[in-house]
């Protein structure tokens, strides 16, 4: 499978890391390029069904990823994000196009703002919530 562009935010979630960047680092930069380029999708109206990167064991791995960086936002951080993702919930029962949009243009503009690197982490650990009400597991196949 072809790498999908790296997305602006990833850059930033990269330049926050601390360098050399481990293996485990590495996995998850590629994982979230892997969701943006779906998130992108199906904001376009693509397929709604578990496309790559949303899968349980991938949000295991993401989950796994941010849960180390748990302390390190505070309600700063926390303000600023809100503030970008809180928008597509505000109006009637969203599409999964709503809150996939609402995903990109949050990331989209933390990335250019420079946000400091808590704001980046809160932000990733708002999108595997959002992302587990977009694709919900199968608890009785696979517990994520």
């Amino acid at each position: 499978m072809p790498r999908p562009p790296r997305h602006a935010f990833t850059a930033a979630v990269r330049r926050a890391l601390p360098h050399p960047l481990d293996r485990a680092a590495e996995r998850y930069l590629r994982l979230l390029d892997r969701r943006f380029a779906a998130l992108a999708r199906i904001a376009d109206g693509g397929a709604r069904g578990a496309p790559t990167g949303m899968q349980p064991s991938d949000r295991a791995r993401a989950r796994r990823y941010l849960a180390a960086r748990k302390a390190d936002w505070h309600d700063g951080d926390e303000n600023l994000v809100r503030g970008h993702l809180d928008r597509w919930e505000r109006g009637t029962r969203p599409s999964a196009a709503e809150p996939a949009r609402a995903l990109l243009d949050g990331a989209s503009a933390l990335a250019a703002i420079g946000a400091p690197p808590g704001a980046l982490w809160f932000f990733l650990w708002e999108m595997e919530s959002i992302l587990a009400g977009l694709f919900p597991a199968d608890k009785d196949k696979r517990p994520c």
